[in-house]
């Protein structure tokens, strides 16, 4: 659905039934916006502009004024920062229906992460003074990005926590187990993607999760992995089974882990 303002000559009744539609819409993608009540959602739309990004195309970068904020209505967007070294680490992949930009709430004035598409991906946006105006009226909604936020801040500090404190291999294992949904892991990510999530190498990544599925901990399925043995994966996470992405697991090694 491509999400358009009606024209302020057009007739009141097409005007409400067109605003009432764009609302269910956006009720229905985001959980974000199913906070805010039938007035509160008519009066956010008229401040809504649909933007369109190509891949790699940049929406923001760190050092920028937080000037909008972005819910996705298709494809994804990485946010991310640069080390000091120059490569880059994934701090999180926002997915159709999230919110990219509001965490400049406690980004003191300008942003912190860059943000760049994945995929073709459109998106609604809102200046930050008219999402901080709404946010500030509506408790309901304030609350949710608070949570929104708080959820946020906790996956950065454990990524970074991860990349400090873990080895390769159990920051790839703890990825995986957070990404699996009933035993299947849904991984929307390249290897090159994965490696930006756990600061390591493309081959890195490659490597291990061939070793993993040596392992037993895991098989491919069509867009990513089934989890065989979800003890293993947790005790590779948790760094109780070391694996090395230089040396093929031997047919004993693989017998010893199950």
């Amino acid at each position: 659905m491509t999400i358009s303002t009606p024209p302020k000559d057009a007739p009141a009744r097409g005007r409400q039934a067109l605003q009432r539609s764009i609302a269910w819409y956006l009720r229905q993608l985001s959980r974000v916006l199913n906070v805010l009540s039938d007035e509160e959602l008519e009066r956010l739309i008229p401040m809504l502009t649909e933007r369109q990004f190509k891949p790699r195309q940049v929406l923001f970068q760190a050092g920028d004024p937080p000037e909008r904020v972005y819910l996705l209505l298709k494809g994804r967007v990485k946010i991310y920062q640069v080390a000091e070294n120059g490569k880059e680490i994934i701090l999180d992949v926002v997915g159709k229906g999230g919110v990219v930009g509001d965490m400049a709430i406690v980004e003191d004035g300008e942003r912190t992460a860059c943000a760049q598409a994945i995929d073709d991906t459109v998106a609604v946006s809102i200046s930050w003074e008219d999402f901080s105006h709404v946010v500030q009226q509506s408790p309901k909604l304030g609350f949710v990005m608070m949570e929104l936020m708080a959820r946020r801040l906790a996956g950065m500090q454990r990524t970074f926590m991860n990349i400090v404190s873990k080895p390769v291999s159990a920051r790839l294992a703890d990825v995986l187990l957070n990404r699996q949904e009933r035993g299947m892991i849904h991984l929307g990510l390249t290897h090159q993607e994965l490696a930006q999530t756990i600061g390591t190498s493309r081959e890195t990544v490659t490597a291990l999760l061939s070793r993993f599925v040596t392992l037993g901990a895991i098989t491919p399925m069509a867009d990513g992995y089934l989890i065989l043995d979800e003890d293993l994966l947790d005790d590779i996470a948790n760094g109780d089974v070391p694996v090395s992405p230089r040396h093929p697991v031997s047919p004993q090694a693989s017998s010893m882990a199950t």
